[in-house]
């Protein structure tokens, strides 16, 4: 009896010693599953911070980086003057020798970059300025009204467009610089620009990466998630996707524009992508303005109407590209597109823009060059 009963007190005995190691063990779970919870909270609150709070708390403060001039030093450059040629020998004559036929002087090869006589049917000696059209000896603008036959219906318009010079192709920042989140009326910028016609550009005052280059002068530099669109000094028009350039490659052949929204519409055979660099929502139908181009010297603005009932639908991201297709564009890029999407001409809007519109941050215009400019 007294045996067993020290075993009794032994087992209680370890029993007691146990309890605080498992009230231990019991304790350090709950402190793991509260840190955890702190962990998540932590995570949560620096997400809203970088993404929501930061953004809105910088909007007006943010400092864009100092453009760079990358413009060349003459966009043309003229071919070296040949050297006078020796004189010939002078030869006793001989009666015996046959006469010689001078050879033909070959017709000049045509200057690919002398617009103005290569266009020359376009333009006209004054200006000339109707309704949805102008002309004058550096510029031919006309702009059609369409009405496509989708299954819903949409309104657009395609300004063709032809130029003497590069120069009368030109960006513009809303408050006539580079600053985040600076936007304006796009009557204003335009007006501001002296533009004859604009349409509104990439929404780029709300970026702050990738490669972004205005009138010749360099912002960012950086390699970039979104197609690109390349306008060169040569007046040639290149769009690439995210992963067919390099930054170098690009800047190395002198860029006059460059813009990042997107996506490339069309291929190299100037047909639409099989496929688009573009989220769902950009993909949906909606209002767009899009840029596109034939040659050197020749381009065209397009802006569909949009979220408009039994007026105009807007236009999947797919359609949209077979439209650039069907005017014979060799490239086309989407530009920012919905409620942004606006083209003026002649100082008022010439679309309906939906919900008469909003303000841009930059534009694409179209413009005289007064003289000494450039």
């Amino acid at each position: 009896m007294e045996e067993n009963k020290t075993r009794q007190e032994l087992r209680e005995e370890q029993l007691q010693s146990q309890a605080p190691r498992r009230k231990r063990k019991r304790k350090s779970v709950g402190e793991l599953i509260l840190q955890d919870l702190l962990l998540i909270a932590l995570i949560l609150l620096s997400f809203a911070l970088v993404h929501h709070v930061i953004p809105r708390m910088m909007k007006g403060s943010y400092e864009p980086p100092a453009a760079r001039d990358i413009r060349p030093t003459a966009a043309v450059t003229a071919a070296p003057e040949a050297s006078p040629a020796p004189a010939a020998e002078t030869q006793p004559a001989d009666s015996s020798e046959p006469e010689t036929t001078p050879e033909p002087t070959p017709e000049p090869t045509p200057d690919p970059m002398d617009w103005r006589t290569k266009f020359a049917d376009h333009f006209t000696d004054e200006v000339v300025v109707t309704d949805h059209s102008y002309t004058s000896p550096n510029i031919a603008i006309d702009i059609q009204k369409y009405v496509s036959d989708d299954i819903a219906p949409s309104t657009y318009f395609v300004a063709d467009i032809y130029v003497a010079s590069l120069e009368n192709f030109q960006t513009y920042w809303a408050g006539g610089s580079f600053r985040k989140w600076m936007e304006e009326d796009p009557i204003q910028c335009a007006k501001n620009a002296g533009a004859i016609l604009a349409v509104n550009g990439d929404y780029a005052d709300s970026q702050d990466f990738g490669l972004l280059v205005r009138n010749g002068e360099l912002y960012m530099e950086e390699q970039t998630i979104y197609d690109i669109c390349a306008l060169y000094y040569d007046g040639t028009m290149v769009t690439y996707g995210a992963d067919e350039y390099k930054v170098e490659d690009v800047l190395a052949r002198e860029p006059y524009q460059i813009w990042k929204f997107g996506p490339a519409l069309l291929d190299e055979n100037g047909q639409p992508r099989s496929s688009f660099n573009a989220t769902g929502p950009i993909s949906d139908v909606n209002p767009r303005t899009g840029l596109g181009y034939y040659e050197p010297g020749h381009y065209c603005f397009v802006v569909v109407d949009g979220r408009q009932g039994g007026y105009s639908a807007g236009m999947r991201i797919g359609r949209f590209a077979q439209l650039f297709a069907d005017l014979g564009c060799k490239a086309a890029y989407n530009l920012d597109g919905g409620r942004s999407s606006v083209m003026v001409f002649q100082g008022g809007f010439f679309n309906n823009p939906y919900l008469n519109g909003r303000n841009a941050g930059d534009i694409l215009l179209i413009r005289e060059i007064e003289e000494g400019e450039g």
